[in-house]
Formats: structure tokens, C-alpha cells, sequence
């Protein structure tokens, strides 16, 4: 037997698998009992193979990809710069010859598959993103999960507080007495003002955070509106930022929240 096709023959042997104990591996097993070079060469191609394998099965697509992908992509529908429509097909692979070109198929067949995975997330990056516009009950609802994730202990004081990826609105200055904390995985920075200049035990909170897609709200502060548990709420967006401004006064949240953003607006 030739070096080639004892070669090829192991390449053909997947790790795991029982493969040495089929007819066809006969020739490779008894030189792999008399040859150690051989057998180091065997060991070192299935470390590799087991490694290809796990790397090819970390690859994931996001969660969700699959879902909006097949919202948003319709392939009749997909043209050029031209205006040719445009239909996505992928080139057969070479049938392997011989069984002994199992991994040489594979990876192909690997590396097209996230190329292909590639070019489709590629493709949903650069087409439009649909703008949400949140209504004041998914605010609400998103100020609420948000206070309910705050904990007592891990207020830290504005010294070191996240000014530049989430700076406060500018109209509504940071103290030294107030404070803030992450909530969300760190993805919301929450800033909560000292009200005793304002009312006696009322509530001043501005969550800020980075949008993560876009989002249709006003450029300025609303006059925003009431919500349950005393609380009168607003959103808007400013800077690359979005800032929801929540205030607990019982009856004087609507007057606190209005002098808060500088206007009295009409009644919500």
C-alpha cells in the first residue's frame, strides 16, 4: 500500500467513530500496529478533525437571527443597485471521488455554510431597520422592570458615575448628593437625584441607555404622562442616547415632572 493511500485512509477516519473496524481499514490498522511514525500521524489527524468538528458546531447563529432573517428577507424581492433582482444560489461542491476526501468535503462544506451565514447577516445589516415606536405602556412597563432591578446597596456615589457612554440630559444636572447605579446587565445606567430641594419624599429617576435599534421619539422631553403607582413618566431621545425621566410625587408628579423639563405642557 502506498503512502498516499494510507495517508488518505486516515483522513477518512473519523474520531469516535469505529472506522478501523470496517473492511475497507483493514490494510491501515495492521500498519498502524508496526508503524509509530504512522501512528503519531493517525493521532495528530484526529486531535484535528475532533477540533474542526467542535469548532463548527460553537458556530451559532445569534438568537433571533433565523426569525428576522425570514421577516425581512424575500428572496423574489432582493435587486441590485441596478434593479435586477438578485436570486441567492450557492455552488454544488465536487462530489468527493473517494470516501477517503471525507474531511476535505466537510470543511468546504463547513466554511460555505458560514459564508453563507456571513453574507446573510451581511445583507440584514444593510437593509432598512424598521422604527418601533413604543407606546406609553411599553415605557411604563420598561421603567417598572427597571426599578425593580434596583438594589439599595449598589447606589455608588457620581464621582465615578458613566458620564461619557451615559451622560446625563443636559438640563438635568448631577449633584453630590445623588447617585446611580447599572441595572439591565449594565446596559441601562440609572441616575436617581436628591429631592429634598424639590418635594419631601418624592422620587426623581432618569434611566439612560444606548438604542439598540431604532426607535421613533421625540428629540425633546414630552410633557409626558401618568402611570400607575403615582408615577408620571416621559421618554425621548437626544445624543446617539435615550433618557426616560420617571417621577414619584403622589399628587405633585405631574408639577415636579414639568419643572423638571422646564415646561408646565398640557395636560397628558
Amino acid at each position: 500500500m502506498t503512502s498516499r493511500h494510507l495517508h488518505e485512509l486516515i483522513d477518512a477516519c473519523r474520531p469516535g467513530h469505529a472506522d478501523m473496524d470496517q473492511p475497507e481499514f483493514s490494510e491501515l490498522a495492521r500498519e498502524l500496529a508496526q508503524d509509530l511514525e504512522l501512528q503519531r500521524l493517525f493521532e495528530r489527524s484526529q486531535q484535528l478533525d475532533a477540533a474542526i468538528r467542535t469548532t463548527f458546531q460553537s458556530v451559532t447563529p445569534p438568537p433571533g437571527l433565523v426569525e428576522r432573517l425570514l421577516e425581512v428577507i424575500e428572496p423574489a424581492s432582493i435587486t441590485n443597485r441596478e434593479g435586477t433582482p438578485v436570486v441567492a444560489t450557492l455552488e454544488p461542491l465536487v462530489e468527493p471521488a473517494k470516501r477517503s476526501s471525507r474531511r476535505s468535503f466537510a470543511m468546504r462544506t463547513g466554511v460555505a455554510s458560514l459564508s453563507a451565514v456571513a453574507a446573510a447577516i451581511t445583507l440584514w445589516l444593510t437593509m432598512p431597520q424598521p422604527i418601533s415606536t413604543p407606546s406609553e405602556q411599553e415605557i411604563a412597563e420598561d421603567v417598572f422592570r427597571w426599578n425593580a432591578e434596583l438594589v439599595e446597596a449598589n447606589w455608588q456615589t457620581t464621582a465615578n458615575m458613566p458620564s461619557q457612554d451615559f451622560p446625563t440630559w443636559q438640563h438635568l444636572a448631577v449633584g453630590s448628593n445623588d447617585h446611580w447605579q447599572w441595572v439591565s446587565k449594565r446596559r441601562i445606567a440609572c441616575y436617581d437625584f436628591d429631592t429634598s430641594l424639590f418635594a419631601e419624599g418624592a422620587t426623581v429617576r432618569l434611566f439612560v441607555s444606548k438604542p439598540t435599534a431604532p426607535v421613533a421619539l421625540p428629540g425633546t422631553p414630552p410633557v409626558g404622562y401618568p402611570s400607575s403607582g403615582g408615577w408620571y413618566i416621559g421618554a425621548w431621545q437626544a445624543n446617539g442616547r435615550v433618557y426616560y425621566l420617571a417621577v414619584q410625587a403622589g399628587r405633585d408628579s405631574k408639577r415636579l415632572y414639568s419643572n423638571l423639563i422646564g415646561s408646565s405642557g398640557p395636560p397628558a
